[in-house]
């Protein structure tokens, strides 16, 4: 049987010969982990879904040009990541005066508002890393085999010796802490500012 990295090796090679159907598959692979990622970046559903389009559809187009990867979860949530920003610092244009749209010329993010977003990202980094301590230490080895390791429920459950229904617990458990850790944080961060 393959593993999950030489299954994704084997899609991205067809996808680089022009399978359409690699594609397909890849987008049904990391659809879930790259809308979790996008949102970290834009709150807007509509944005990240747009943007994950976006994405697969450039790697359609420039399947030419792609460049070998080991890792092609990584080389998709750096791809989506760009192109999310990308989108944020995009010119707007104006349409028509007569139909009384308000836009931006030329607009770009300053480096003040790039500061922001940096200092924005390392805080919620900080978070996260806090609500992760505060997990316990076979959630925090069960996050790691699941998303570090890639490793899947089965064989999570042999690693930390205990049934597969209960490693899909220990993971599920983690998350919900880690969302409700992370929740209240910035529940008290908005009540720091207004």
């Amino acid at each position: 049987m393959k593993s999950k990295k030489d299954i994704d090796l084997l899609l991205w090679a067809k996808l680089k010969d022009g399978n359409i159907e690699a594609l397909g598959k890849l987008y049904d692979l990391y659809i879930d982990d790259l809308f979790s990622y996008g949102i970290q970046f834009s709150y807007n559903k509509t944005e990240v879904m747009d943007s994950i389009h976006d994405v697969f559809l450039n790697l359609y187009k420039y399947r030419n040009n792609l460049a070998d990867t080991n890792h092609v979860k990584y080389y998709l949530l750096r791809s989506l990541k760009n192109q999310i920003l990308k989108k944020s610092k995009r010119t707007f244009q104006i349409e028509s005066i007569d139909d009384n749209v308000l836009s931006l010329s030329d607009f770009s993010a300053s480096a003040e508002e790039e500061i922001i977003v940096s200092e924005i990202e390392n805080e919620r980094t900080h978070r996260l890393s806090k609500s992760i301590n505060l997990l316990s230490k076979k959630q925090r080895q069960g996050l790691f085999l699941r998303f570090n390791e890639e490793k899947d429920y089965e064989d999570i459950a042999k690693i930390m010796n205990v049934s597969v229904q209960t490693s899909r617990t220990i993971i599920y458990r983690a998350i919900k802490s880690l969302r409700k850790n992370m929740l209240a944080s910035l529940f008290s961060l908005f009540q720091i500012f207004y």
